[in-house]
């Protein structure tokens, strides 16, 4: 799994589905927004399948991590293919492992919103400048 991390504000809307057979419901054109919180793009990789309990474990100590450094307690999940991953992971196990990630997340005390899988969207991300405000971070169990 791959993950770009940014603290700030995020604002986004689904635009319309992706031509996929996996895709979470949405609210089409509704602006969802946030502040002060960690919005981590995401991408899950071929080589995460198999593997979800030891990813979702290591991303969600990883933006714990980086979330009690910027003293936030809500994280954005956002589907984002385009992180260079080496290989992406079928959509079917993707949506699975953002939503297990969310749930472990929350266990932890976090507020947990997923963007919608399998649409585009437009966002505003606001990203606030300080030294720990972004970070990248590859999970590899």
């Amino acid at each position: 799994m791959r993950l770009l991390i940014f603290h700030g504000k995020l604002a986004y809307k689904a635009t319309e589905p992706v031509k996929i057979s996996v895709r979470d419901d949405a609210e089409e054109g509704v602006w969802k927004e946030f502040e002060n919180c960690l919005t981590a793009f995401c991408a899950v990789e071929a080589s995460d399948e198999g593997r979800l309990t030891a990813i979702k474990e290591k991303a969600a100590s990883e933006l714990q991590l980086v979330a009690d450094r910027v003293k936030t307690r809500e994280i954005v999940l956002y589907p984002h293919a385009h992180i260079f991953a080496r290989k992406l992971a079928k959509p079917k196990f993707a949506v699975r492992m953002l939503h297990a990630l969310s749930g472990e997340l929350q266990k932890m005390g976090f507020t947990v919103h997923v963007a919608p899988f399998g649409w585009y969207k437009a966002f505003r991300l606001e990203c606030l400048g300080h030294p720990l405000a972004e970070s990248g971070r590859t999970i590899d169990s």
